[in-house]
């Protein structure tokens, strides 16, 4: 056969095959909607994809009698139609902690139409898979993968197995496992070492060959889930960090990376971009990548990330120019991803022309940058939008895109305003450039659920329609719930407090070694506090309206109430220690020892009423921990180094590190075993003059990992009363 023939009948294939696939797809969207519905469905769904010329995504839905019918460009948006029509009715909704989706009372439909203005909807940073993802096992994939495509996200960061594909790599280059596995971190830590900032087995490493082969089995069946739904993964590219034991094999020089404050000890090491090797290794990378999982489009490589960056423009310019080179001479149609958050939080380095060297070499349609923290320029650096500051950022695509969480901490924060409608600002701006995409980065997830909500709605806006917070709120809530006054009071209240801040590290003092005594950064202020109170002067009213609701409706409400009850609690201990401190500074002793024992009992129900959340709860995350190891070395070390993410963070921790207590999580279990009691000895040593050894009690916690104490029981009576009861005790 004629190559002109070959190409003619693997065309003629494709298109013969067209249906299917097509076929295909609208079953995998049905079968979402069928998962969320569990058979509750009123009305018969019929889905027909037709791809949108322009590139991005839209959807039609309109009622038939007894027939939804959902035309839609993809998959995602098929299911996105379908949540937008359910959200529409106030008949359920799709969360972390929980969802609910129950018979519409009124199934009129108004034909309506959805379209984004963005081609590619971006989600997940590199450190959620640190913080949140690291220890999924396919039925928490499955989940998160549905919440995607009803949230209409397209364009997932895909991170597992690269540690796999990597050894295999350089196996292939003559490293030895014994060399690969001194350069490993522990799962929680990975982040980091793929963005140089660490190497080496003080952070709970090797990983084994067991976590390796079971990460390779996982992410083979979840990239397979999103290529069905017809997602774009973000998959990783080599950044040119190498075990620093390549040397003993090539005549390579390397650079050593890592953090300024981070010892030396813990640094990883990158090659420089005029050795062969690094367009080998990357090349390489891909190839062996694409030889397990297919052909991909987007490819993520950030070599600078939260560290000293060359000055040198020539240099840069390198750079550059061999990562992207590594990739295309792999896949001529790929295209190079970078993270964006280092151009706002090192400016001062980027801004002198070393953005513009690093892209210089690069065609302008494959290079694609993630603007992730305009919330952060916005709010909180006020130094300007970046794609303001960069000049359109050279005419590279990019994606707006925010931070609402660091580190996954639960404390609320966040300016809805933004998340709302600041991506209007970008749409009008004239240094808009390739706007071509909407994402979100939280660091962790599993918190603030309305944020997100409210952000894939956002995302479905065009430049001239603004969304009205406090209709939308209302909408989400009635979708939780239903009509519910007080509660849409109190989160419509919290437009003028707690949700019109943004607070990059959102803790209280108590969560901090160094900050026990001190005041945390949690904007719950006197007006935080009365509109709580405010809340729970209608708790008979809640009471009465919860023994009415579905069980689903009323577990929703509880969590609602829980995560609010807990942020008043934790802000009373602060109120409380300050109290402990003026106490001792009139040497009053017994008052600081009632006010202590106040203090904890206050902790100790903030505890038991965190047990009762959906997904607050230290031991939620040790479960999945120690379930993804297959043997008991692996166990102890997963434990670990599940509990050192979110306490010490730090691998041989000795001293005052920055990243203590980083993670600062209202989580059962953390409080009552590890907040509590460090705060406690803390305070009963310096009644007595004495000095706790905080670092030693750190660090059994963490390196013993003891089994969790039992929570308090909660009395037994009603629990929204039982809520009501701490809010208003005048202790």
């Amino acid at each position: 056969m004629k190559p002109n023939s070959i190409k003619y009948f693997i065309t003629s294939l494709c298109l013969a095959l067209l249906p299917y696939l097509s076929w295909s797809q609208e079953q995998a969207a049905k079968d979402i909607i069928n998962r969320w519905t569990n058979g509750v469905m009123p009305v018969k769904v019929m889905i027909s994809l037709d791809k949108d010329s322009s590139g991005c995504d839209q959807v039609n839905y309109y009622l038939d009698k007894d027939t939804l019918i959902i035309e839609a460009s993809s998959p995602v948006s098929a299911c996105y139609g379908f949540y937008h029509w359910s959200k529409s009715k106030n008949t359920g909704i799709y969360t972390w902690s929980g969802s609910r989706f129950e018979k519409p009372e009124n199934l009129s439909t108004k034909p309506t139409t959805l379209r984004t203005p963005y081609r590619d909807h971006q989600y997940f940073n590199v450190v959620t898979y640190g913080y949140s993802t690291v220890y999924w096992d396919k039925e928490r994939w499955d989940k998160e993968i549905d919440w995607m495509a009803l949230h209409g996200i397209d364009m997932p960061l895909f991170l597992l197995a690269q540690e796999y594909v990597e050894r295999e790599v350089f196996k292939d280059m003559g490293l030895t496992d014994k060399e690969l596995d001194e350069w490993e971190v522990g799962p929680s830590h990975l982040p980091w070492k793929r963005m140089g900032n660490l190497s080496g087995n003080s952070f709970d490493g090797p990983l084994g060959m067991d976590w390796h082969k079971s990460q390779m089995d996982l992410a083979q069946y979840v990239i397979q889930r999103m290529k069905d739904l017809d997602m774009k993964p973000i998959c990783p590219a080599f950044g040119g960090f190498v075990p620093k034991a390549i040397a003993n094999h090539y005549k390579v020089v390397l650079d050593t990376t890592g953090w300024d404050w981070m010892p030396k000890e813990y640094c990883n090491y990158r090659i420089r971009p005029d050795s062969p090797l690094f367009a080998e290794i990357g090349t390489r990378f891909i190839q062996k990548w694409e030889s397990y999982f297919g052909k991909g489009k987007y490819y993520l490589s950030d070599s600078f990330n939260e560290m000293e960056i060359p000055s040198d423009t020539n240099l840069m310019s390198k750079y550059g120019e061999v990562i992207y080179r590594s990739i295309h001479n792999a896949n001529p149609d790929a295209v190079w991803v970078m993270q964006g958050w280092t151009l706002g939080y090192q400016r001062w380095q980027w801004g002198n022309g070393i953005f513009s060297a690093l892209t210089k070499h690069v065609p302008q349609d494959k290079f694609y940058l993630l603007d992730m923290a305009t919330d952060y320029n916005c709010c909180f650096w006020k130094n300007s939008f970046n794609w303001e500051y960069y000049n359109s950022f050279n005419g590279h695509p990019w994606v707006w895109s925010v931070i609402p969480n660091m580190g996954g901490k639960t404390a609320f924060t966040g300016v809805l305003e933004h998340y709302a409608n600041g991506h209007i600002l970008a749409q009008q701006s004239e240094n808009r450039g390739k706007l071509i995409g909407f994402g979100m980065a939280p660091e962790g997830l599993d918190n603030n659920e309305m944020i997100y909500d409210l952000l894939c709605d956002a995302a479905y806006k065009d430049a001239t329609e603004e969304i009205n917070l406090e209709e939308w709120i209302k909408g989400y809530l009635r979708c939780r719930y239903g009509v519910i006054p007080p509660m849409e009071e109190f989160y419509t209240s919290l437009l003028q407090s707690i949700y019109s801040s943004f607070l990059d590290h959102p803790q209280f003092g108590w969560q901090v070694r160094n900050n026990i005594i001190g005041q945390g950064s949690v904007a719950t202020d006197s007006l935080f506090c009365q509109q709580v109170e405010n809340l729970f002067s209608h708790y008979k009213e809640l009471e009465e309206i919860s023994n009415s609701l579905s069980e689903s409706k009323r577990k929703f409400l509880e969590t609602d109430l829980i995560e609010i009850t807990a942020l008043y609690l934790a802000h009373k201990v602060e109120i409380i220690n300050s109290m402990i401190s003026k106490a001792l500074d009139n040497n009053d002793k017994s008052e600081a020892l009632n006010l202590l024992s106040i203090a904890e009992n206050t902790m100790l129900e903030l505890d038991a009423i965190l047990e009762k959340h959906p997904t607050y709860k230290l031991s939620k995350w040790e479960k999945q921990a120690i379930n993804q190891a297959n043997n008991k070395k692996d166990r102890k070390r997963n434990a670990v180094n599940a509990r050192r993410i979110v306490s010490v963070w730090y691998g041989n921790h000795k001293a005052d590190e920055p990243v203590n207590d980083y993670s600062c999580r209202l989580w059962s279990g953390l409080i009552r075993d590890y907040y509590l009691p460090r705060m406690k000895e803390t305070w009963l040593k310096k009644i007595d003059n004495k000095e706790f050894n905080q670092i030693s009690f750190e660090n059994e916690f963490v390196n013993k990992a003891p089994k969790l104490s039992k929570a308090k029981k909660i009395e037994n009576k009603s629990f929204i009363s039982h809520l009501a009861s701490l809010i208003f005790d005048k202790q």
